[in-house]
């Protein structure tokens, strides 16, 4: 008679089975270290080469350092140049500042605004980008997405960017719809854009600010000027044509309790002495004479 197996025992010897012929598993392969970047960061971010971008990270890169060299610019703002919108995407996913300033105090929102790279654009609008940052000279993203098209041309060429009017205004269109939306016309803003036009003398930037819902009696944030009392100093006459049809107030008055009228009808060593104050330099003094007495006479004419 065969021996019996006790419950235990067999249980004991499952176990004993078991345990001799299980190998333990072989130890995971850890994966190979990122190789070494072949390009430099801000290359990698223009080129949109997201394996390069990686590996300037794992190499200890600062996402938001400048590059070195006279554009001093962030990699983001490379990414915005190039076209980007991936690699933009990828720089904001790993860390890096959406709102970060290149050496002239712009963003790469700037950078969006002016080749019209919409993609990349609506990568840093979502993102959560300050669309109110000024570069060193005043002029915002929109503002940058109304620079004329002869300004375009020129600075593109002397930066070696190749540029298609078409695709370009058409981003540009684009962008300031993002930034703006559309409901320009019901909020009263759109000074700075109406006072970059004045200050640069570019009617057709004025126009398109009007249009675009820009309030011709909006406000400087700082001294409480309209755009007709700018338009005014700066005898920008084809300009203050433009803010009385879409409905400037001749009435309307500055901190200081100063009208455009008043402005217009300023001696000249006045208004030397003000645009110096706001350091606008003079390039053509009877210019500026001549449109003041234009504006002067325009405003008369509705009182």
């Amino acid at each position: 008679m065969a021996p019996r197996i006790t419950t235990c025992a067999a249980t004991m010897l499952v176990l004993v089975l078991t345990a001799c012929t299980t190998q333990p598993p072989e130890p995971a392969e850890p994966p190979p270290p990122p190789p070494e970047p072949t390009m430099d960061l801000w290359t990698a971010a223009f080129e949109g080469n997201i394996a390069e971008l990686a590996a300037n990270k794992h190499a200890g890169s600062d996402l938001d350092a400048l590059s070195p060299n006279e554009i001093q610019a962030t990699a983001l703002t490379m990414a915005a140049v190039g076209g980007q919108a991936e690699a933009a995407q990828w720089l904001l996913d790993n860390g890096a500042n959406v709102n970060g300033t290149n050496g002239d105090g712009s963003t790469a929102l700037n950078a969006t605004a002016f080749l019209g790279r919409a993609e990349v654009a609506k990568v840093l609008v979502d993102g959560g980008i300050d669309t109110s940052i000024r570069n060193w000279e005043g002029q915002s993203a929109a503002d940058i997405a109304r620079v004329d098209w002869g300004t375009t041309e020129y600075i593109a060429a002397m930066l070696q960017l190749p540029v298609d009017r078409e695709s370009v205004e058409s981003g540009r269109a684009k962008i300031l719809e993002m930034i703006e939306g559309s409901s320009g016309a019901s909020t009263g803003g759109g000074y700075e854009e109406i006072a970059y036009a004045i200050l640069t003398g570019d009617a057709a930037a004025a126009k398109a600010a009007l249009a675009a819902g820009a309030d011709a009696n909006s406000r400087d944030p700082n001294i409480g000027g309209t755009p007709l009392i700018f338009a005014a100093l700066m005898g920008r006459a084809e300009i203050a044509k433009m803010l009385l049809a879409a409905g400037a107030d001749i009435n309307a008055t500055d901190n200081n309790g100063t009208n455009a009228l008043t402005v217009a009808e300023l001696d000249w060593q006045t208004t030397q002495d003000i645009l110096a104050m706001f350091q606008i330099p003079v390039t053509n003094p009877e210019a500026i004479k001549k449109g003041q007495a234009q504006i002067a006479k325009m405003i008369r004419g509705k009182m």
